[in-house]
C-alpha cells in the first residue's frame, strides 16, 4: 500500500485512461490468487470505470476499473491487487492499441541470459525497420519489448506484426527462439508471444510489483543497462530510490508516435 502510493505519479503515467485487469492475492503471495476484470459493485466513488463489450464473441459487458488517481491505486492495494495489467489500448479507442509489445518469455532449459540474447535480436530488427523500442524487465524471467505507436492499427495487425517479426527471428535462429504456441514443445528456447497483443491481453505494467519472493518489480531499463541486469536487482525495497535518480525510462514513448506503415511492408505483414 505503502508503494503504491508513494508510486503513484510513475504508475498513473502508464495506467491513467487504460482499462485494467489484476491479480488479487488475499491471503498473500502463497496462496490463493484470481484474474479481476470486473469493477465489484462495492468499490468507492473515486473509481472511475468504462464499459467494455466483450472480445471474445460472448455478448458480455465487462466495468472496467480506471486507475485516474492515487486513491484508486491505494484502494486496489487494499484489496490485495498485487499485479496491475493495463490494456495496450485508452479506453478512448479501445481497439487501437498506442504500444505493441514483445513478450519473450524463456522456456524450460532457457533462462534470463537466453530472454536477454533475444531481446537484442527483436532490438536489431526493429532498428533495421526504423523503430525506436524500450526494454523493460518483466520482473520474472522474461523480458519485454515495447514498440509506442500511432493509435491507428486494430490489435489484429499489431498482433500479427509481433508474430511476422517472432516467425523471422525463429527462421535465422531455430534453436533459442520459438513462436510454438504448445509450451510442451517449447522446451530450450525463448517464446516470442505476439498473443499478447490481442485485445483484451495484458502484461504487468511498469512498475508493478510481482508476486515473486524477491518482491521483483516491472522495471524498465536502458539497452545498455539490459546487458548486465537481472530481474532481482529492481525490487520494492529500491525502485523508489532509482526512480528519484533515474527519469521514467518509457515516459518518452507515450508521445512518441511511430508508424508502423513501412514496417509492415518490409516484413510481408500489409496494412489494414
Amino acid at each position: 500500500i505503502r508503494y503504491y502510493t508513494l508510486a503513484a505519479p510513475y504508475l498513473l503515467t502508464h495506467l491513467r485512461d487504460r482499462p485494467l485487469t489484476v491479480t488479487r492475492y488475499p491471503s498473500g503471495i502463497e496462496g490463493e490468487s484470481f484474474y479481476q476484470k470486473n469493477c465489484p459493485a462495492y468499490a468507492p466513488s473515486f473509481v472511475e470505470t468504462t464499459p467494455i463489450r466483450s472480445s471474445n464473441g460472448a455478448d458480455k459487458t465487462i466495468n472496467y476499473i480506471l486507475v485516474q488517481n492515487r486513491p484508486t491505486l491505494a484502494w486496489l492495494a487494499n484489496q490485495g491487487c498485487i499485479e496491475l495489467h493495463p490494456w495496450l489500448s485508452r479506453y478512448t479507442q479501445p481497439e487501437f492499441p498506442d504500444w505493441l509489445v514483445f513478450d519473450l518469455d524463456p522456456a524450460e532449459g532457457c533462462d534470463f541470459d537466453d530472454a536477454r540474447e533475444i531481446a537484442f535480436l527483436v532490438k536489431k530488427a526493429l532498428d533495421e525497420l526504423g523503430l525506436v523500442s524500450y526494454p523493460k524487465l518483466s520482473g520474472a524471467t522474461g523480458i519485454h519489448v515495447y514498440v509506442p505507436i500511432e493509435p491507428k492499427y486494430p490489435y489484429s495487425v499489431t498482433s500479427g506484426f509481433v508474430g511476422t517479426i517472432g516467425k523471422i527471428l525463429e527462421a535465422v535462429y531455430p534453436a533459442k527462439v520459438t513462436t510454438e504456441r504448445l509450451v510442451k514443445n517449447r522446451t530450450g528456447r525463448v517464446y516470442v508471444d505476439h498473443l499478447q497483443n490481442l485485445q483484451g491481453k495484458t502484461l504487468a505494467a511498469p512498475y508493478s510489483p510481482r508476486p515473486q519472493p524477491q518482491a521483483t518489480i516491472a522495471a524498465p531499463v536502458t539497452w545498455e543497462e539490459l546487458e548486465v541486469v537481472y530481474p532481482h536487482h529492481f525490487h520494492l525495497g529500491n525502485i523508489l530510490e532509482r526512480l528519484e535518480k533515474t527519469p521514467d525510462l518509457l515516459a518518452a514513448g507515450l508521445t512518441q508516435r511511430q508508424s508502423l506503415d513501412e514496417a509492415l511492408t518490409a516484413v510481408g505483414a500489409g496494412v489494414t
